[in-house]
């Protein structure tokens, strides 16, 4: 049986609506953040209208709610969205069975009672009561990333080490920190993973490269390009796709015959020396290969998934030289936008 989410996903659609009041959220946009269909949040944004609950106009990205959060309780919602019996009795019993002809009365009363009680809550909670709570625990969750963060910095700011934090991504137990890291004004880049339990460091996980001022073909550096974590995208898949690529086109060796199907077309390179785009990547790859010097990933270790980036941890080895890639991707649009990459000798 389907479970009906409709009550739910009309409270996080209002929830969102006004703790991002000022970006003008689209439908695409809010279906992101829910994680189902558009056409399903139009829909849902159309019986909320017809509620009067929200504003919105044909044509119009901007949606907006009619109401102070305040004025609105979760059963106005409820009954804009998903107006049905919250508990049915089966009405098709035998009759002529004592269990069969008296179920239905005696269940009918009970739940009725329930439902009664379920609707009076649902009319003493507003829709601001359910928005403080968001926000009281998503800052909980943002003090409990800031110690991660504190902790991981302690380990890695020791000897005079100056550290500059170019992405974070907090995956569960894994945080990932992409750095620039100065020690005697010798510059690198590195990545960082750290396993805690609790507030200790289980595991750290650590790769470098020189910073090198050359631009690539394109005019990146090794850190530029976007650092923001969109939170709209769902860490699973963003997670799942880096993995989906990484078995597709680069394990036991290059298959960029499947490239296509992951990744941009206009696909955006940070590795010194590798212009953009897809196809020239696929060139520069095919010539390695025939060289004999192209690398092969034998196992993904670890994929710390963060919104729309994930930093991918593998083994594998290139011209008999066992190998640690540690592989930076940003996500767009279902596909894979942006690689940042540091790979040593493991």
């Amino acid at each position: 049986m389907r479970l009906n989410t409709r009550l739910s996903d009309a409270i996080h659609t209002l929830s969102l609506l006004y703790v991002r009041n000022n970006e003008n959220l689209s439908s695409k946009q809010i279906a992101q953040s829910v994680n189902t269909n558009p056409v399903l949040i139009r829909q849902l944004v159309g019986d909320l209208k017809r509620a009067g609950l929200v504003n919105s106009q044909r044509g119009v990205s901007k949606i907006t709610l009619s109401k102070d959060p305040h004025d609105i309780s979760l059963l106005d919602i409820y009954l804009a969205v998903d107006d049905h019996q919250i508990l049915n009795v089966d009405t098709n019993t035998n009759l002529n069975c004592i269990v069969g002809g008296n179920i239905q009365s005696i269940l009918g009363d009970y739940y009725q009672n329930l439902t009664d009680g379920v609707k009076q809550q649902l009319n003493e909670t507003t829709l601001a009561d359910m928005i403080d709570q968001i926000l009281n625990q998503a800052e909980s969750q943002k003090g409990r990333i800031m110690n991660k963060i504190k902790l991981a910095l302690a380990e890695l700011e020791k000897d005079n080490t100056k550290v500059e934090v170019i992405r974070t991504l907090n995956d569960n137990n894994w945080l990932a920190l992409h750095t620039s890291t100065t020690v005697e004004n010798n510059k690198t880049v590195t990545f960082d993973a750290f396993e805690f339990e609790g507030d200790t460091i289980k595991q750290h996980l650590h790769t470098e490269t020189p910073y090198l001022e050359t631009l690539t073909p394109s005019g990146h550096t090794q850190l530029d390009g976007p650092t923001h974590v969109d939170a709209n995208f769902n860490a699973n898949e963003t997670g799942k796709l880096v993995e989906e690529t990484i078995n597709a086109t680069l394990m036991g060796g290059p298959h960029l015959e499947h490239a296509t199907d992951y990744m941009n077309t206009d696909y955006i390179q940070h590795h010194v020396g590798v212009p953009d785009g897809l196809n020239t990547v696929m060139k520069g790859v095919q010539m390695l290969k025939a060289a004999g010097k192209e690398s092969i990933y034998t196992k993904i270790n670890h994929v710390i998934a963060d919104g729309n980036f994930a930093l991918a941890i593998s083994d594998g080895h290139a011209e008999g030289i066992e190998k640690t890639y540690y592989d930076l991707f940003r996500v767009e649009n279902n596909r894979i936008a942006e690689h940042w990459d540091i790979v040593n000798p493991r």
